[in-house]
């Protein structure tokens, strides 16, 4: 038990769940562009986020409760929607550009949570961090023009805010996630997304019938609300407690190569020999900023110096 409480703690075991995120994230792309196919936008978000919802408060929801009672709820909130932000945004770009296009410029959180890390998190900016950036960047943009030339319209536009409120994401869950139980901390941003969404369609959208929606447009939706929003804000969530904002947005790199192949096999979008370079360019990216992020880590930790995660405390708490 020891030993795997080892492996747990790790920021190796962290990296690695935010390379399975990415996978789910990077299948859940086509496929949302094939839930909006047949359901409108805010509808799709919605009902994602609401089942998801449900799901987190029939598992966990008394753990959730309890947790809520001594959480920051400011905190909460702060994350959240600059959760929902990113997922709006994410939704109307995959609707309006190609699933491998709206991957590319999605992951440009790599280039905007070093920034942000510096001036919310108070952080030193990393030199070493500017080479690894440039390698990436370069892959993605091969990544991106591994079929047809760049066009940047409100597709592209909605695409690239997704990726800088998602660094906000990264880097404000990395402040706060001490002090914020993990599942709480998914299963609110969960839920206050799915709020917004539907006080979007109150607003933004005409009517809309789920009744319509097709049984190829329910697994979609399904699976996104279980893999893509339950499991992967799990994964996120916890990794963010172990390894840096910044490593997380250059892991999420690797996003767009599994939305890359995913899409070849579903949606039929093909890369060609600059667009696979490109991958591989971002994958060792990866592995060298991997390789730097256990001593940043350590280093980091040792500047906080915190009695007690309040996660344990509350724990105690509940034991007795």
């Amino acid at each position: 038990m020891n030993k795997i409480n080892r492996i747990l703690d790790t920021s190796s075991f962290a990296g690695s769940l935010i390379i399975l995120e990415c996978l789910l994230w990077g299948l859940g792309n086509p496929v949302t562009k094939i839930a909006l196919e047949v359901v409108l936008p805010f509808y799709c978000l919605a009902l994602r986020f609401s089942i998801a919802g449900i799901i987190f408060l029939i598992v966990f929801g008394k753990h959730i409760f309890y947790q809520l009672k001594t959480a920051n709820i400011k905190h909460i909130l702060i994350v959240s929607l600059f959760t929902a932000l990113s997922f709006i945004t994410c939704t109307f770009s995959l609707l309006l550009t190609s699933a491998t296009i709206a991957g590319f410029l999605m992951s440009l959180a790599v280039i905007f949570t070093p920034f942000l890390s510096v001036i919310i998190l108070k952080n030193k900016f990393n030199i070493a961090n500017i080479p690894i950036v440039i390698i990436v960047v370069i892959g993605l943009f091969f990544l991106c023009n591994g079929n047809q030339g760049f066009h940047f319209g409100f597709g592209e536009i909605m695409a690239l805010l997704s990726s800088v409120f998602l660094a906000c994401v990264f880097v404000y869950t990395s402040k706060y996630s001490s002090n914020i139980d993990v599942i709480t901390l998914s299963a609110m941003q969960t839920i206050i997304t799915a709020l917004i969404s539907w006080i979007c369609i109150a607003f933004f959208e005409r009517s809309f019938s789920i009744l319509t929606i097709t049984a190829t447009g329910w697994g979609a939706i399904l699976y996104s609300a279980v893999a893509c929003t339950f499991l992967a804000y799990i994964f996120q969530n916890f990794a963010l407690k172990k390894v840096s904002a910044v490593f997380a947005s250059l892991a999420f790199c690797s996003e767009p190569i599994f939305t890359a192949v995913f899409s070849r096999i579903i949606l039929n979008e093909r890369l060609n020999l600059l667009g696979w370079f490109g991958a591989s360019l971002i994958i060792i990216g990866i592995v060298i900023a991997s390789i730097y992020e256990k001593p940043s880590g350590e280093e980091e930790q040792a500047s906080i110096k915190i009695e007690e995660p309040m996660e344990d405390k509350i724990i105690k708490q509940e034991i007795k």
